[in-house]
């Protein structure tokens, strides 16, 4: 399956369950209800289908972001119109220091920083770009904290797939993807004033729609899927279709959601 369709997968399966982080990531950047009268200049990074750039320019700033997936930027161009739009990725991002007239105000990585090769060089990224004073406002998911995560480890072990190799980063690289371990990022990047807290929502969705997007390869466990022979991704699909039978509401898949929130000024 090619990149594109991966990205359209993604777009209509996973991205609905990044988007419940939104209201929060945007007001502690600045952009709740209460935002400076004067136009923020708000940069997404890895900014996927473009939902949350989307939504930051109807909150009044003026968006750039960028992603290192071309299907995901054709996807925003759609969805995010009046965003100006870069084929870029972490740790270079092709933007002058923020100490410079062109700093953004805001910067926003929903969910990024889980998934660089180098979180710290990634983080310092993010705080060069941004203007003094300006505001890094990113997300993470949580080391086993989620029910979706509990549920694909329960199908992988009943079903008896065997996931691909540990593509974990090397020890002096990674981070500890908790509250105290994303606020010493940030802080180790040089921002200031660094606050980070849980996030809790519920999200709700088709039961197909989960396993779709896995079956259509996105994330860790879309690999997994992938990756195995088709009796094995049937017995998945049958574990599957099991163990999500206590998590329905009203025919719909609920999920009790956790992610890790941090914000941090230059």
């Amino acid at each position: 399956m090619g990149w594109d369709a991966v990205a359209e997968a993604y777009a209509e399966t996973f991205a609905p369950l990044c988007a419940g982080t939104f209201p929060e990531l945007l007001a502690a950047a600045g952009l709740g209800a209460n935002r400076p009268a004067a136009t923020p200049r708000l940069l997404d990074v890895g900014t996927g289908p473009g939902d949350l750039a989307a939504l930051a320019r109807t909150a009044g700033a003026m968006v750039t972001a960028v992603d290192a997936d071309a299907g995901m930027l054709r996807i925003a161009a759609r969805r995010a119109p009046g965003v100006e739009l870069h084929h870029a990725a972490l740790p270079e991002l092709p933007f002058p220091d923020g100490s410079s007239a062109a700093g953004f105000d805001v910067v926003t990585a929903n969910f990024v920083l889980n998934h660089v090769p180098d979180p710290r060089r990634a983080a310092a990224e993010l705080a060069r770009v941004s203007a003094p004073g300006g505001r890094v406002a990113v997300t993470i998911w949580p080391s086993g904290h989620n029910v979706q995560s509990r549920l694909w480890a329960a199908v992988i072990d009943e079903s008896g797939a065997v996931p691909p190799p540990s593509t974990r980063l090397p020890e002096e690289l990674d981070f500890p993807r908790t509250v105290d371990g994303l606020a010493a990022l940030l802080t180790d990047a040089g921002l200031r004033d660094v606050e980070a807290r849980p996030l809790r929502w519920t999200h709700r969705t088709d039961p197909d729609a989960l396993w779709n997007g896995a079956a259509a390869g996105v994330g860790g466990i879309g690999v997994t899927v992938t990756s195995q022979p088709a009796p094995v991704r049937a017995r998945m699909r049958a574990a599957y279709d099991r163990l999500v039978q206590p998590l329905l509401e009203d025919g719909l898949l609920r999920l009790d959601t956790e992610a890790v929130l941090a914000v941090g000024s230059r």
